[in-house]
């Protein structure tokens, strides 16, 4: 007898290896952490499982290629031309033949989850035939719902007979044709197989052993080599001195294939369904192709009593395999995806929050500091000096200096004006390019901030707005102060006016007055270098002596006021500074504790990653296992099936 493995019989309980690989794979689905689609679609493959293992149902596949005379040996077993012939067929689906006490049916559900039986009114409605329970409107309506545009609509196909098919519990299942061009035909085939648990392969006699069914076998049925059988179809086409070589030709050529005893059944189903269908054709001892017929359907019966066993264990056994290498996958796809994660997390080297913020300030603080000590040692411009010596020039041009108040006081203003705009010009060009530095600085911190820390949110698993770089502008800057220039042009002129050199009389001082008048400090100087001037000179002398005398004067503020600005630099320096310092604190108040509360996360992800990749790795390595196991399983069944010439 055969020893059992996977099922103690119709109705019984599993046995222990396929359960508890079965309660392994739901257990690892409920605590694994896979994707809800990737668990939900192997759950329901689980589930496929569980229910063809707890099936007693003996599944007989038919496979052939078109024409190979498949629907002519299935309606041989029918007793009847129920099916159409397979070259009409355009049906997506496969269509599933049992047994049924009393009257024949259909059942059939569409492509909308419709359930129609015939015969009914919605059967008939739908194929536009007449409601009627009729043997030969059941053809009928097979013809058009496997022949016609409805088999676009059909999903499943159930044909119920009274004849009792290759003995009780068994559902025999008509595939198309695998060597049919028509679209998903094939892959119905593939399919089909999957789910046999016992394979007829179809093989015409007069075109034997094609490459497409050399394909199908080394493909699809590879499984199934072990429980197949070949029923060589059209053997009345051959002469009676070719079919024994024919026979002969077949089986060596399914030896070479791997098949090492092959059940290759030769008959003639068309023959025998012409006697079968004939009225009173069938006598008491049915004889030629009819016999032989009937003797092929007798063996088929019988390989199907003796393997039911094995080739439900096959089948449930192959699809835990299957079930297996998907978990294995799965963990494994999973595993690498985490891995991916992982790696991202170890790559981001990021500084202490607090250091990157200095970092940032000191960066930021050198590059204005730099800038700012370059414009302050540059001072006032030579350039300045030579437009403001023209301008003194053209002040005492010509008669002008015949009245030497009026030159003198419009030289003390050009003088005091060209320097003081000079003063702001130098500082506010200064204070302006510091406000440039600022705001590329505060946003070169937006910009590095987001790259480190947003992508330390993102591999984390949140969801987080950076912040925008904050508006600071040169106006947020101090204002130059340039008191001390207004003093020391004071200076110089008080200190100058009072100098011993300068005191030539009445002139002199009445010649300071007047420059005094106009404009403090320089206005005083060089009006009492113009009051000396004041006599009987000529304007050329006048004027000479006069630029001579002038000329250190001016000099000299050029250079006190240089070092004026150079100290107002300065301090805009320093409001640079406290500018930054300030953008750094609004940082650190704003972003401080979210940035440990991230890292303190990041910390906690990695660790669950490490946690996930290591119940991936373990998840593969048992389904890698357990495979093996269940090959062995398959292999150790395949040894108990009965060898037939034992019994």
């Amino acid at each position: 007898m055969t020893k059992q493995l996977v099922v103690d019989g119709p109705g019984e309980r599993w046995d222990s290896a396929v359960a508890g690989h079965l309660r392994w794979i739901r257990g690892l689905l409920d605590s694994l952490g896979l994707p809800a689609e990737r668990r939900s679609a192997l759950r329901h493959r689980l589930r496929a499982v569980e229910a063809r293992a707890a099936d007693p149902e003996l599944r007989v596949a038919v496979f052939g290629e078109a024409s190979s005379g498949k629907s002519t040996l299935l309606n041989a077993f029918l007793r009847r031309r129920l099916l159409p012939s397979s070259a009409r067929v355009t049906t997506h689906t496969t269509t599933v033949l049992r047994h049924r006490d009393g009257a024949e049916g259909v059942v059939v559900r569409t492509a909308d989850d419709d359930v129609l039986t015939w015969p009914s009114a919605a059967f008939a409605q739908w194929t536009g035939l007449r409601h009627t329970s009729r043997p030969g409107d059941l053809e009928d309506a097979l013809e058009r719902v496997l022949t016609t545009e409805l088999a676009e609509q059909v999903r499943d196909l159930e044909v119920l007979s009274p004849v009792r098919l290759l003995g009780g519990g068994t559902a025999v299942l008509d595939t198309p044709g695998f060597s049919v061009t028509e679209r998903g035909h094939r892959e119905l085939a593939v399919a089909a197989a999957r789910q046999a648990d016992l394979a007829l392969v179809v093989v015409p006699a007069v075109a034997a052993m094609s490459m497409t069914l050399v394909d199908f076998l080394s493909g699809p049925l590879l499984d199934h080599q072990d429980r197949c059988a070949f029923v060589l179809t059209k053997i009345d086409l051959l002469d009676e001195d070719e079919r024994a070589e024919v026979v002969e030709v077949v089986e060596n050529r399914l030896k070479e294939l791997g098949i090492g005893d092959p059940v290759l059944l030769p008959c003639a189903p068309g023959q025998a369904l012409k006697e079968l269908t004939a009225p009173g054709a069938r006598g008491p001892e049915p004889e030629g192709h009819l016999a032989r017929f009937l003797a092929v359907e007798a063996r088929i019966a019988e390989l199907a009593t003796e393997r039911r066993q094995f080739a439900i264990a096959a089948t449930v056994l192959g699809l835990l395999s299957d079930l297996l290498s998907a978990v294995e996958e799965s963990a494994q796809s999973q595993r690498a995806e985490l891995s991916r994660t992982e790696r991202g997390l170890a790559a981001l080297s990021l500084p202490d929050f607090p250091a990157f913020l200095d970092a940032w300030a000191q960066r930021t603080v050198d590059r204005a500091g730099s800038e700012l000590s370059h414009a302050a040692s540059a001072g006032i411009p030579a350039a300045s000096r030579a437009t403001l010596e023209t301008k003194v020039v053209d002040a005492v041009a010509g008669d002008k200096i015949g009245n030497m108040s009026e030159a003198a006081g419009n030289v003390s203003r050009i003088v005091r004006l060209h320097l003081r705009e000079e003063a702001e010009r130098a500082v506010r060009t200064a204070a302006d390019r510091a406000g440039e530095l600022l705001t590329s600085g505060a946003e070169e911190l937006a910009r590095d901030f987001t790259t480190e820390y947003s992508a330390l949110a993102g591999l984390a698993g949140e969801v987080w707005a950076a912040p925008e770089a904050p508006a600071v502008r040169a106006t947020d800057l101090p204002a130059p102060d340039l008191s001390g220039v207004d003093e020391t042009l004071t200076a110089i002129g008080t200190r100058l006016s009072a100098s011993d050199n300068w005191r030539t009389g009445g002139g002199a001082m009445a010649g300071a007055l007047a420059g005094s008048l106009i404009a403090p400090g320089i206005g005083t100087v060089i009006g009492g270098a113009l009051g000396a001037l004041i006599g009987k000179r000529s304007n050329d002398a006048a004027r000479e002596q006069f630029l001579e005398l002038a000329r250190p004067i001016i000099a000299a503020a050029h250079e006190e006021i240089g070092a004026l600005v150079g100290d107002s630099l300065l301090r805009v320096r320093a409001g640079v500074t406290d500018s930054i310092a300030a953008l750094r604190r609004q940082y650190d108040d704003e972003w401080g504790a979210e940035i440990v509360r991230l890292t303190a996360e990041n910390d906690r992800r990695r660790a669950e990653l490490a946690a996930g990749i290591a119940a991936m790795e373990e998840a593969a390595d048992g389904a890698g296992r357990r495979r093996e196991e269940v090959a062995a399983l398959r292999g150790e069944a395949a040894r108990t099936v009965p060898d037939p010439e034992e019994q």
